[in-house]
């Protein structure tokens, strides 16, 4: 997790039920020990691995209203108050579009001034509530609106970084006009979306199986190459270039590297393209899982299934293969 240092929270909320906006006028008491829900909003917003960022001019009206909202506490009231507004319009053609509210937070994320504006969409949660008519108390239950558990992944987001003059946004698919898509970038935003760091390891993990599967670089599963790198990339604190990976998968063969180049670069990765919120835990990349044809699956560590270490595999004239694990002292059942 990058250090972030929380300037100022304010909230203003998104009532769809009465069709109005309740603003807040006073920001978040920021005192130690009260502030565990929006921290963990903030950190799930931040490592959100489908934060997409947004090609759009620099004088983009969500950038000036960035600009505008670090110069004093009255202008990020007042910027914040119209954005608002912006998004209450376009949310109204939303179909069943929840209650929500908006959080705007000035933050400084490793050093770099941020604005974060969160869309915290209201969840319908059944409660219990007793009540008593005409003397006799009796237990029932009713649904109540209440906010996302603070665990929970963020579903809307718009992330300004101010020093980079960039626009990210994290969006979920809605009902508009009776079929399932997006309206926060279509029809506010506008701008012009990059990979997330999901679809940048998807595309990752597709290429080096594609080029390998031409060229026969790697005996096995590349992928399995793919997760050791990063592995290797993230203990040394390096940064994860989608690129840079998936030539070294490569090896030495320059036909194969030119070849995962051209097709990367016809994806729209470039070579200096990073990979900031991995998509997957360290644990996982650790492991790699054989998938048998009858269903089975076998785990084990990648570095065990690269250098053919505790496994071993033979395949008959019929082109059948006999997998033997070796060194095992314990089995248990999960």
């Amino acid at each position: 997790m990058n250090t972030t240092i929380i300037d100022k929270i304010l909230i203003h909320m998104l009532d769809m039920e009465h069709s109005q906006i309740i603003y807040s006028d006073q920001f978040i008491d920021l005192i130690e020990g009260t502030t565990e829900y929006y921290d963990k909003k903030i950190e799930k917003c931040l490592t959100n691995t489908t934060i997409k960022e947004l090609v759009v001019g620099s004088e983009h009206h969500l950038l000036q209203a960035a600009r505008n909202m670090i110069i004093d506490d009255e202008q990020f009231i007042a910027e914040s108050k119209k954005i608002a507004q912006d998004l209450f319009a376009v949310s109204k053609y939303v179909e069943e579009m929840p209650n929500s509210n908006l959080m705007f937070v000035e933050c400084k994320v490793d050093g770099e001034k941020m604005i974060l504006i969160m869309k915290l969409n209201y969840k319908v949660t059944p409660i219990s509530i007793v009540e008593e008519v005409d003397g006799k108390r009796f237990i029932k239950f009713v649904n109540r609106q209440s906010l996302p558990p603070k665990t929970s992944a963020v579903e809307e987001a718009i992330i300004i970084n101010v020093d980079k003059n960039t626009v990210s946004l994290i969006e979920k698919r809605f009902q508009i006009d009776g079929k399932p898509g997006y309206y926060l970038n279509e029809q506010y935003i506008k701008g012009e979306p990059k990979l997330t760091d999901k679809q940048k390891m998807s595309i990752v993990n597709k290429v080096v199986k594609k080029v390998d599967s031409e060229y026969n670089v790697f005996e096995g599963d590349p992928t399995a190459m793919v997760k050791k790198e990063m592995i290797d990339l993230v203990m040394e604190h390096l940064p994860l270039k989608p690129m840079e990976i998936a030539k070294k998968v490569m090896g030495d063969d320059y036909n194969a590297q030119e070849e995962v180049e051209t097709i990367m670069r016809d994806l729209g990765i470039e070579e200096d393209d990073e990979i900031v919120n991995v998509p997957l835990s360290l644990d996982r990349m650790s492991r790699c899982k054989l998938v048998l044809d009858d269903d089975r699956i076998i785990e084990l560590n990648v570095e065990d299934y690269l250098n053919h270490e505790n496994i071993t595999t033979e395949t008959d004239m019929s082109g059948y293969s006999t997998i033997t694990l070796n060194n095992i002292k314990d089995i248990k059942i999960k």
